[in-house]
């Protein structure tokens, strides 16, 4: 019975929901505080974005005629149960109710779930912008997933477990400082899935309304702005276990450990927020360049040093 209640508590509210939920709304607070003092704003008060999330469930849900309306309704679904597992697996200031041998893999592979069900969204729809976008949504996930996967993979192969508690517990200094290339290469292609500035050209507004989600509203579009805003807590949390050590020393007490996690945490999105103000949007085939004849052999190039350096 108590390890029943000690799953149900991690699931619903410690790493789970709950903590996913809040941590979606605090991150994506301060990510627009920043931008807007970045440009000379004020930015949203503390709880704009509950509101948008409320808002949005209480408006009308519609779709156009033709649209596949099963469909349309369980893709938000899946990027958001598939976000809230790979969450699971993630530590949180050295804290994962569920890890073993692998699950970095898991991760990667959860992770890249609401890509898919982005890229359907938008054909399940029928609408011209929305197949546009679902189409852009594809070609981008080609052109950055496979350097941020070898960028992931590094850490792994370095200290030589595809365990996430693993490789934050074998970390003698920070991964950053041993592999810079692979963090570099990885917080470009999490801006690429999280479909951030300059890498948010599969729902730019100036070019395609809204891309693959032009056409929803009300719930299915409130889940889909909930599991994009979890997606980004959890691809933050995995780069600071992978490449800033977690919370290591794990001689720390629990409260000084989250903390530790979240300035790190909140480090990255910093940095996120400013790449959104410093650069312009790139256009696909920009992109598409840029991902195999740059990143892809910069991800080759850091897979060889770290074996070299594994040797």
């Amino acid at each position: 019975m108590r390890d029943l209640l000690s799953a149900l508590g991690a699931m619903l509210v410690f790493p789970g929901f709950m903590f996913l939920l809040v941590c979606a709304m605090a991150f994506e607070w301060v990510d627009r505080r920043l931008i807007a003092r970045f440009q000379g704003r004020v930015g949203p008060p503390w709880y704009q974005p509950l509101a948008d999330l409320i808002k949005l469930l209480a408006k009308e849900d519609v779709l156009p005629e033709g649209a596949n309306e099963t469909a349309a309704a369980v893709l938000p679904m899946v990027a958001l149960a598939a976000t809230l597992t790979a969450a699971l697996l993630t530590p949180v200031a050295g804290y994962a109710p569920v890890a073993f041998e692998g699950d970095l893999i898991v991760v990667l592979f959860l992770l890249s779930l609401p890509t898919l069900a982005y890229f359907l969204a938008g054909w399940v729809t029928v609408g011209v912008y929305s197949i546009l976008g679902g189409n852009r949504s594809l070609l981008q996930y080609f052109s950055y997933e496979v350097p941020f996967l070898m960028a992931l993979s590094t850490p792994a192969i370095f200290s030589g477990s595809w365990s996430i508690a693993e490789i934050v517990a074998r970390q003698r200094v920070w991964g950053v400082a041993v592999l810079p290339l692979g963090f570099a290469l990885a917080l470009v292609g999490l801006i690429g899935k999280l479909k951030r500035d300059p890498l948010d050209i599969p729902k730019a507004k100036s070019e395609v309304v809204g891309g693959a989600l032009t056409e929803y509203s009300g719930r299915k579009l409130a889940l889909w702005h909930l599991a994009m805003a979890m997606q980004t807590v959890v691809g933050i949390f995995l780069l600071v276990n992978l490449f800033l050590g977690g919370a290591l020393p794990a001689s720390l007490p629990g409260w000084a450990a989250l903390l530790l996690f979240g300035i790190k945490a909140l480090g990255i999105l910093a940095a996120l927020s400013a790449f959104s103000v410093l650069y312009a949007r790139l256009r696909i085939d920009q992109l598409a360049h840029v991902g195999w004849r740059v990143l892809a052999p910069l991800g080759l190039l850091q897979i060889l040093v770290t074996l070299l350096m594994g040797g």
